[in-house]
C-alpha cells in the first residue's frame, strides 16, 4: 500500500520568511487550514443563503488560514501588522485576495481573510512592502533611539507604540529629558544612522528574555535577538532594516507627562519625518503669507503671538460691551415688567455672563413677575433662563417643553436655567411667542 505524502507543517512565528529575510516581497506558500472564524449571519432566525443554490460572498464572515510559510508580518512586538494579497497560484486570473490582518496564535501566524481557501491550495503571497519599509524604519529607529537614551542616567524605555500611518511615535520614559539632553540624543541617533552600522539578526538557543508573551512556547519556538552594530542587543519578533543607514533619520519632537513623574516622548523616522518635516515647512510659509509676515519660524511665532494678543484685548473689550448693553437692558425689561409683568430677552452672540448680569440687576423687581432670556441663533447651540415667580417659572417651563425639541435643564423656585443644542428653524420666534402670548 503507497504511503500518504506527510501533511505539510508551518513555520512558526519567529521562523516566517519575512522574519529571515525582511526585505523579501513575495513567496509562494501553500493552505494548511482553513477555519471560519464567526458563523454566518442570521436574519428573522434563518441563515442567509441565495436562490437556486448559488452561493455568494458574505461580507460579514472571515476565515482564519494558516499557510506553511509567511512573508506577512503578523502583528506583535509594537509592530502592526502587515498588510498584502494572497494569490491561489490555480486561478492567476482572479482578484487577489487583500489581507488587512494578520495575528499571532501561540506558535502559528494566521491570515485573517474574507475568503476561503481549500487546504493544499498553493498561493502567491505578496506584501505591501511600502508600509513594511516604513514599519522597519520606525521600528528599528526605536531601537536604536532606545539604546542612546539607556546610556543616560533613568531614560531606559518602559514602552512604546508607533503611530499609525503619517503619524508620530511615542517611546515612555521614566523622567522628562532636558531639552540639551534631546538635542545631544538626537544627533548621536544620527550620528549613528550615518555610521551605516550593521544590523544582524541571532537566533541562540540559550537567548534570555523575560517580555515573550505567555502563550509562546520558548522551547519550540525561536527567540530572535536583534543587533545594532555593538551598540545594542534585544530581543524582538519584528522585522528590522539590514543597516542603520536605512533608517534615514530620527526627529524628537516634543513631550509630555503621564503617570505621574513619566513622560512621553514623541520621535518620527525615515520617510515619515521627511514627509512630516516638509509639511511642517510648507505649512509654516502658508501662515506666513495668512499673518503677512516673513516665512521664518521666529518670525511666524512673533505674529502669532501679536496676533493672540490682539484676539485677547477684543474679547476683553467685547465682554465690558456686552456687560454695558445688558445694564441698557435691563432697564427696558424693568419697563416691560411694570407694565405687563412679561419679559422677553434675546441676543444671538449673549452669553451666560450676559444673562446673569441682566438676571443681578432685576433681582428686586421679579416679583410676581416673568423674563425669559435666551441666546444663540438658528443652527447653533444656546442658553435659556427662566426667572421670577416661581409658579409662573414653573407653569412656562411646562410649556416651552411643548416648543422647544432639543432644550435641557433644571432648576427649582425662582430660577430655571437650560441649553439648547441645537436651534432649530423657527423655535426662536415661538419661544418669544410664547412669552408675549
Amino acid at each position: 500500500m503507497p504511503l500518504l505524502p506527510p501533511k505539510p507543517s508551518s513555520r512558526v512565528v519567529g521562523d516566517l520568511a519575512c522574519q529571515r529575510d525582511s526585505y523579501l516581497r513575495t513567496i509562494d506558500s501553500e493552505v494548511i487550514s482553513c477555519v471560519e472564524a464567526s458563523p454566518p449571519k442570521t436574519t428573522n432566525g434563518t441563515k442567509n443563503s441565495s436562490k437556486k443554490g448559488v452561493s455568494t460572498p458574505d461580507p460579514e464572515k472571515l476565515y482564519l488560514i494558516e499557510f506553511t510559510d509567511s512573508v506577512l508580518f503578523p502583528e506583535g512586538g509594537g509592530q502592526p501588522t502587515d498588510h498584502g494579497t494572497v494569490s491561489p497560484l490555480s486561478s492567476p486570473t482572479n482578484e487577489p485576495i487583500q489581507i488587512k490582518s494578520i495575528q499571532r496564535q501561540g506558535l502559528q501566524c494566521v491570515y485573517h481573510s474574507p475568503q476561503p481557501l481549500e487546504p493544499g491550495t498553493r498561493v502567491r503571497q505578496d506584501v505591501d512592502f511600502r508600509r513594511r519599509w516604513d514599519h522597519m524604519q520606525q521600528h528599528t529607529g526605536q531601537h536604536l533611539l532606545s539604546a542612546i537614551m539607556d546610556k543616560y542616567d533613568n531614560l531606559e524605555s518602559v514602552g512604546w507604540g508607533m503611530g499609525a500611518d503619517g503619524d508620530i511615535n511615542y517611546i515612555d520614559l521614566p523622567r522628562k529629558p532636558s531639552g540639551e539632553e534631546m538635542r545631544t540624543i538626537q544627533e548621536k541617533c544620527n550620528e549613528a544612522i550615518r555610521n551605516n552600522l550593521k544590523i544582524t539578526v541571532e537566533t541562540p538557543d540559550d537567548a534570555e528574555s523575560d517580555s515573550l508573551p505567555e502563550d509562546y512556547d520558548k522551547e519550540k519556538g525561536v527567540v530572535r535577538i536583534i543587533k545594532i552594530g555593538d551598540i545594542d542587543a534585544n530581543p524582538c519578533c519584528g522585522t528590522h532594516l539590514q543597516q542603520t543607514s536605512h533608517i534615514g533619520l530620527i526627529l524628537l519632537h516634543h513631550t509630555q507627562s503621564i503617570r505621574g513623574t513619566n513622560c512621553r516622548m514623541y520621535f518620527s523616522a525615515g520617510d515619515r519625518a521627511i514627509k512630516l518635516a516638509s509639511s511642517s515647512i510648507r505649512s509654516l510659509r502658508s501662515i506666513g503669507g495668512v499673518l503677512s509676515s516673513g516665512m521664518g519660524a521666529e518670525e511666524v511665532l512673533g505674529a502669532v503671538k501679536k496676533m493672540s494678543d490682539n484676539l485677547t484685548e477684543s474679547r476683553r473689550r467685547e465682554a465690558k460691551l456686552l456687560m454695558e448693553i445688558a445694564k441698557f437692558e435691563s432697564e427696558r425689561v424693568k419697563a416691560d415688567l411694570s407694565s405687563r409683568r412679561k419679559a422677553w430677552v434675546y441676543r444671538a452672540a449673549g452669553n451666560l455672563d450676559y444673562i446673569n448680569s441682566i438676571c443681578f440687576e432685576l433681582k428686586d423687581k421679579l416679583v410676581g413677575g416673568l423674563v425669559v432670556l435666551a441666546t444663540g441663533e438658528k443652527k447653533t447651540s444656546g442658553q435659556v433662563v427662566v426667572v421670577g415667580e416661581k409658579g409662573a417659572v414653573e407653569e412656562f417651563v411646562e410649556k416651552m417643553k411643548g416648543v422647544l425639541s432639543g432644550v435641557k435643564g433644571g432648576g427649582k423656585g425662582e430660577r430655571w436655567q437650560g441649553k439648547v443644542m441645537e436651534w432649530q428653524k423657527g423655535e426662536i420666534e415661538a419661544l418669544k411667542n410664547l412669552v408675549e402670548s
